[in-house]
């Protein structure tokens, strides 16, 4: 173990990974409805075009962070045991920053080439 591991460094590096999982689980409770909205749910020009956009992106959207949260979560324990408390915050940080962004490009691509209409 490195000489700078705590609990709360512990702690403070799970968070990404609890952030995104928060938010999934939260969106999967209260699902955004059917209509599109400007105040919750997957809210991109392409996704409020039509229902089905909708329905795709907000869908696919909630599996996405869901699949991102677990590793997240799972990197944190390692990289606070193993490396400094700076260098397991860049890390985790920058990853939960890519885990976040990166469904908008997957989902935006994904409603260019249509796929929401072949569902």
């Amino acid at each position: 173990m490195m000489e700078g591991f705590s609990w709360a460094n512990l702690g403070l590096n799970l968070i990404p990974g609890g952030i995104l999982w928060v938010i999934q689980a939260a969106v999967r409770r209260w699902p955004p409805g059917d209509e599109p909205n400007a105040l919750y749910g997957y809210r991109t020009k392409r996704s409020m075009a039509s229902r089905e956009a909708w329905a795709y992106a907000n869908r696919r959207s909630m599996d996405l962070y869901a699949f991102y949260s677990w590793p997240l979560m799972a990197a944190a324990v390692p990289f606070t045991l193993y490396t400094s408390f700076d260098t397991a915050q860049l890390v985790l940080y920058t990853a939960m920053t890519v885990l976040c962004v990166w469904p908008l490009v997957v989902i935006e691509r994904a409603l260019k080439r249509g796929e929401h209409l072949v569902e």
